[in-house]
């Protein structure tokens, strides 16, 4: 039986205005509704959780000359063995959705194709270590996928999951106005079953009108076994059934409805990303790896998976013995994370959100305040101290995106410095 969607309003408005002693350049957006950054009780505390939002502010400007270092350095070397080496193959960029967002070269997930055959994916594996038990938790953070495209996305899925697979989409399929992510899975029991098309494992360049069904085969399909929506998780969770030949995976899609793009979850929406993070982790053991994807795969799945791993850690009790006040377990997370995949947790206002969640989980921990089973909390957590005498501050957003055109005849270009997204392209 057919559900009805949970819906989440994708156009968010807001509104600027210039911060004080700083630049004429540098801009703030006041989002409408967002609550004061408040100090709070400090007690028991780990210093790193207790940074003003100009502390915060540094550490993600640190985070991106690094990067463009890192960039650089890849680029300049030449060395298409260099951990930062970027492809510049007219195929693979083909294959992305913007322009400047693209796996690293050597640390990508490879299609199995047949020899000769372009076997790129924009997805990167992921992997963080628990601090307690070294145990190694696997992801693969991934961009939306495209039309035209979706067999290498299924595919994908089916090589590099085991018995089970679990894939957690951080973004809907339109969002004010623009594409985000083709519909790449069945949507209700009336059209329970996709096929996938082998044609779109051949090379974009070659595959053409001039070629109408040469070697067009479906070569498997996904069909929905059954679907729900789990109100606390603020989900749509579906139980698919994905077949290649002639073997078949189980695979649970979460499709997360509360976080519009250049924004963040608040009130029931973030209590239901925890509640995600806890039950998409329930579907499979770490070393089997979850697929997070947004548009990008960057900015919402980088922030998801920093939050899935740093809440582990305080959940054992790790994040509490951080009592260095140069120390900030955020900051190395999601630099090490850059170095799997670029630019993730994208923005700054996505840093800041991971530091608002691990604050208000460790006054939760620490007894400061209880949950009620309502979901509502009281007194509210302590959040980050707020910018000198500015009641609400939400960080710069960045230029526009370019998609990748549908065909693209000339290589990628080359990068002067750190690629782009708007807020309005992929948060």
């Amino acid at each position: 039986m057919a559900h009805p969607s949970i819906k989440i309003d994708t156009n968010v408005q807001s509104t600027k205005r210039g911060l004080p002693d700083n630049d004429p350049g540098f801009e703030v957006l006041v989002e409408q509704g967002n609550p004061r950054l408040e100090t709070g009780n400090t007690e028991d505390v780990p210093p790193f959780l207790c940074q003003s939002v100009t502390e915060i502010h540094e550490k993600f400007e640190d985070l991106e000359w690094i990067q463009r270092s890192r960039m650089a350095d890849g680029m300049n070397s030449n060395d298409p063995a260099h951990p930062f080496a970027i492809d510049k193959d007219p195929r693979v960029l083909a294959r992305n959705r913007y322009l400047n967002v693209q796996a690293w070269a050597n640390c990508r997930v490879h299609l199995q194709v047949p020899e000769g055959e372009c076997d790129f994916i924009n997805a990167s594996p992921i992997t963080l270590k628990d601090s307690v038990t070294h145990e190694e938790h696997k992801y693969i953070a991934t961009q939306g996928p495209k039309h035209g495209l979706l067999s290498h996305f299924w595919q994908m899925v089916f090589q590099e999951s085991k018995d089970v697979g679990v894939v957690i989409m951080l973004t809907q399929t339109f969002e004010a106005g623009r594409e985000k992510c083709a519909q790449y899975f069945p949507l209700n029991l009336e059209q329970p079953s996709m096929d996938l098309i082998s044609e779109e494992l051949s090379d974009p360049f070659v595959s053409d009108e001039s070629h109408p069904d040469e070697s067009t085969s479906v070569m498997g399909n996904v069909t929905l076994l059954e679907s729900f929506l789990d109100d606390t998780a603020r989900s749509e969770v579906r139980k698919l059934q994905l077949t290649i030949g002639s073997e078949s995976k189980i695979i649970w899609h979460f499709l997360f409805a509360g976080w519009a793009d250049h924004c963040k979850p608040e009130g029931n929406d973030r209590q239901g990303l925890l509640e995600l993070i806890k039950l998409s982790a329930s579907k499979c053991d770490a070393d089997n790896p979850r697929f997070v994807h947004c548009s990008a795969g960057v900015g919402r799945t980088g922030t998801f998976i920093a939050l899935d791993h740093l809440l582990r850690e305080l959940e054992s009790g790790q994040l509490l013995q951080v009592t260095e006040t140069d120390a900030d377990p955020v900051f190395d997370v999601v630099n090490l994370m850059r170095e799997q995949r670029m630019m993730m947790v994208y923005n700054e206002l996505q840093m800041q959100f991971i530091y608002e969640v691990l604050r208000e989980q460790t006054d939760v921990k620490l007894g400061k305040y209880t949950i009620e089973s309502s979901g509502q909390s009281e007194p509210r957590s302590a959040k980050v101290p707020k910018l000198d005498d500015q009641d609400i501050y939400v960080p710069p957003s960045k230029p526009e995106l370019e998609p990748v055109p549908d065909r693209v005849e000339t290589p990628m270009r080359s990068w002067s410095g750190t690629p782009e997204i708007s807020d309005n392209e992929e948060t």
